[in-house]
């Protein structure tokens, strides 16, 4: 944090980093503007501030020994504290043993999280990616929470393991996505989900319910796309 105070890039590799890691409280902080226009017609409404992560973020097979906070609210008050990383923010090969809480959170430019382990939630909710991202071979342990996820360029979940509820809801793929050999072992909803072709689900793996309602990939139903896949072979 200090670093990024500094202006100074951050980068760690092969570490354990102990404690929290809260990028909430970083100096860098501005009030969302909308929020606090909100707040004074509406009595009580949530007031949002940003925090800005300006230089880049590198972690390569780090250990999270606590949380990783890009996201927290503080029920008493009311307030949401939001992250936006401009620069590169690298993940690969980390395991988050806390929380990893990435909510509402907005990646400028290129984020990665290939090869990720979670042993709590992965909060990935309201997030805004810019660029291609990656999930490939990540195991999640607990929840995986992608619901309203905005994905605009490729994505990559192959070969990732969700032993919980892997929750893409209402999430959106305009520029496709790759599921290939991924493994569902709990719920998997893509309830209102909206997928945009090249879709892969070659290998995939659920071992329990799956719910594909309302599901669009390229503006047609789920079913038309199975439909078309299976005549195909």
């Amino acid at each position: 944090i200090d670093q990024i105070n500094a202006g100074k890039a951050v980068q760690y590799k092969n570490a354990e980093i102990v404690g929290n890691l809260d990028f909430t409280s970083i100096k860098d902080v501005t009030v969302d503007q909308k929020s606090k226009a909100n707040r004074l017609l509406i009595k009580g409404s949530t007031l949002v501030y940003l925090y800005h992560v300006r230089s880049p973020v590198s972690f390569t097979n780090c250990v999270f020994t606590g949380d990783v906070l890009a996201y927290v609210h503080d029920d008493d008050e009311n307030e949401t504290h939001n992250t936006v990383f401009y620069k590169d923010a690298d993940f690969q090969g980390c395991d988050f043993q806390g929380k990893s809480a990435f909510k509402y959170a907005k990646f400028k430019t290129k984020a990665n999280f290939k090869n990720t382990q979670y042993s709590d939630e992965a909060l990935f909710k309201y997030t805004k990616f810019s660029t291609d991202i990656s999930f490939s071979n990540s195991h999640f342990s607990k929840e995986a929470n992608f619901k309203y996820t905005e994905f605009p360029e490729a994505v990559n979940f192959d070969k990732a393991n969700f032993q919980r509820l892997a929750n893409f809801k209402y999430a959106k793929f305009p520029e496709g996505v790759n599921f290939k050999d991924a493994q569902f072992k709990g719920n998997a909803d893509f309830k209102y989900t909206k997928f945009s072709e090249p879709v892969n689900f070659d290998g995939v793996v659920f071992d329990d319910d799956v719910n594909f309602k309302y599901t669009k990939i390229d503006g047609k139903s789920f079913t038309t796309y199975l439909l078309k896949k299976k005549l195909k072979k």
